[in-house]
């Protein structure tokens, strides 16, 4: 029984070293990650007739495709800004609205041209929190360390234990 423990043990222990080098990168789906978008925004500032601005109110943004549901929804900044990137040419609408039923609205013209891609690279490259080529093999080499480290002290706890109770008899 103790010899089948300890090849289980052993063979788990090598599908945890070699697993993260072999793996494909899909396998690790919960990491994260950013770039910059090279797709221009269109920002507007929203104001009352006063000249007071518009901040932190509910706005929405509704694309040429569907009238009904919001492309993209969140809030004015302190100064009544909001910026969205249209993904399709035509009529955009945005909607801002304050608790008092204030309304402003504004219809964008998005030309077709608009959408393309103007060639501009990324100014900042691709960053995530997956980690990649060495960096995963370290990450992976130091979690199956501490696991074998682990294991180590609870079976030199559990020998220790042994003998302090047979020299105790």
């Amino acid at each position: 029984m103790l010899r089948r423990l300890k090849y289980a043990a052993m063979i788990t222990g090598l599908a945890f070293m070699i697993g993260p080098v072999v793996a494909p990168k899909g396998v690790f789906a919960h990491g994260t990650g950013y770039r910059q978008s090279d797709k221009k925004p269109i920002s507007l500032e929203f104001s009352y007739s006063t000249g007071e601005t518009m901040s932190y109110l509910e706005t929405k943004v509704f694309s040429p495709r569907d009238e009904k549901f919001a492309f993209q929804s969140g809030r004015t900044d302190e100064d009544g800004r909001f910026a969205f990137t249209p993904n399709a040419p035509g009529i955009w609408r945005v909607v801002v609205r304050d608790e008092e039923g204030h309304l402003a609205g504004a219809e964008i013209d998005v030309p077709p041209e608009f959408s393309e891609a103007d060639g501009n690279e990324a100014l900042v490259a691709p960053k995530t929190s997956v980690p990649e080529g060495m960096d995963l093999v370290v990450r992976s080499a130091l979690g199956v360390s501490l696991l074998f480290n682990v294991a180590a002290f609870v079976s030199l706890a559990r020998r220790a234990r042994k003998t302090e109770a047979n020299a105790h008899s």
